[in-house]
């Protein structure tokens, strides 16, 4: 990991929340990497901004500059400056504050209307029935706001989003229906296989991921289709290939795995919480503030290829794990 560090430092280093939002790996490795590197003199700190040694900065090897597309921030979807950003934008002035008893967190809201735009160029949003399984992040209004989809379901376990949703819709003429649901309790039978496309941002232990994934698999007419969010900050590639491989046993292909898609800005007083989680494991003083957001997940898109076998079966109740012993921990003490 401090190989990745150091090409990521250059010569001339970086600020802290500049050289994490460029990490793809787990926090944890960010965090023991600089450190180890911090105590023995590789890197040196001032205001901030991590120095490497002048030894380091030598045996640096050459590399391009980085050709990221800025207008789209490499999502490939540019949607600044367009009508549905600036009303999707319009509704979310009301929406509550993320908790951390539902471990929520908000990506910002063009990375939710750059998802629809993608949803419909791959997929074709008109006609289509919808499922989230959760929706903190109020995709179902963006999705809502262009008037295409026949049918949006909500599946949600915090009632304050639930009852903003169910305002907003009524107060904008929006289409969203939402149900009250907890991911470990049985899909309600009536969901079952009923909708085109389903999306879900799962809490992201091996059991959360794999139950928010199976609930919307189970939603899904034959042929179905998944956008699905997965970080690497919280989840090694070890995990990430147990991931893929029960996607794969369920009847899905993963067709799509487009990195760095979805950002989240970390504003409110719950984040502050984890932002300080972070800084309390390092070696050298860091402020909190920035304005650059370094907390980012990746967007699976799936589609069903075989008979769908959700796992677990949607008429199975299920106790999630929160935390995975080893490997994930939100927090990384």
């Amino acid at each position: 990991m401090k190989e990745q560090v150091a090409r990521m430092l250059g010569k001339r280093g970086r600020n802290f929340w500049e050289l994490l939002s460029r990490w793809e790996y787990r926090i944890k490795d960010f965090v023991d990497a600089v450190n180890e590197m911090y105590s023995s003199g590789e890197v040196v700190v001032k205001n901030g901004r991590l120095l490497p040694s002048r030894g380091l900065a030598s045996s640096l090897p050459s590399s391009l500059p980085d050709r990221t597309c800025g207008q789209c921030r490499g999502r490939g979807v540019e949607v600044r400056n367009t009508a549905l950003l600036r009303r999707f934008r319009a509704l979310l002035r009301e929406r509550p504050h993320t908790t951390a008893k539902y471990f929520q967190g908000n990506m910002d809201a063009e990375s939710v209307v750059a998802r629809v735009y993608l949803m419909d160029s791959r997929d074709g949003l008109a006609g289509k029935r919808i499922t989230l399984v959760g929706d903190d992040d109020y995709l179902s209004l963006a999705l809502a706001l262009t008037r295409l989809p026949s049918r949006i379901v909500v599946l949600e376990i915090d009632e304050r989003i639930g009852e903003f949703i169910e305002r907003c819709s009524r107060r904008h003429g929006l289409e969203v229906e939402y149900v009250p649901y907890n991911v470990e309790q049985p899909l309600p039978k009536e969901l079952r296989g009923r909708s085109h496309i389903f999306s879900t941002e799962p809490l992201e232990t091996l059991s959360g991921f794999l139950t928010f994934f199976a609930r919307g698999a189970a939603a899904l007419r034959k042929r179905g289709v998944g956008y699905v969010g997965l970080t690497n900050l919280e989840c090694s590639l070890e995990k990430w290939k147990r991931i893929q491989e029960s996607i794969l046993r369920m009847g899905f292909v993963i067709t799509d795995i487009k990195r760095r898609f979805s950002f989240y800005p970390m504003e409110y007083p719950e984040d502050a919480e984890y932002v300080e989680q972070v800084l309390r494991a390092l070696k050298f003083r860091v402020s909190p503030r920035t304005r650059r957001i370094w907390y980012f997940s990746h967007l699976f898109r799936v589609e069903a290829v075989e008979e769908i076998k959700p796992e677990p079966a949607p008429d199975e109740e299920v106790s999630i794990t929160l935390f995975d012993e080893g490997d994930d921990f939100t927090y990384p003490n």
